[in-house]
């Protein structure tokens, strides 16, 4: 039978704190993939609200060029600009949408 030797009682001793080691290692990297994909899935979801407000601001000055009489782009790019003054800022930031107003002159 071989000798059990202090090298080969080190090793046996050693092995759990290894398991322990890459255990530790692998949670550390698991973490941080689900922090990345966290950050990533946050910055699409804030592009898109961008590309979704840019959209209807062009939809709502297309659609005051087109139904209010006699306007023009300065005109009711200055309309918008005042609509989206005297909206509260939280519901532009959930909904992305800013309200139009079809006033007549």
């Amino acid at each position: 039978m071989p000798a059990i030797t202090a090298d080969s009682h080190d090793d046996r001793q050693q092995l759990p704190q290894n398991r322990l080691l890459w255990g530790a290692l692998g949670a550390l990297v698991l973490v941080q993939l689900v922090a990345f994909w966290m950050l990533c899935s946050h910055q699409v979801r804030q592009a898109e609200v961008r590309d979704t407000a840019i959209a209807v601001q062009q939809m709502a000055l297309a659609d005051c060029l087109q139904y209010i009489p006699g306007s023009t782009i300065a005109s009711c790019t200055s309309q918008l600009q005042q609509a989206k003054a005297t909206q509260p800022a939280a519901t532009t930031a959930v909904t992305g949408a800013m309200p139009v107003s079809y006033n007549y002159r």
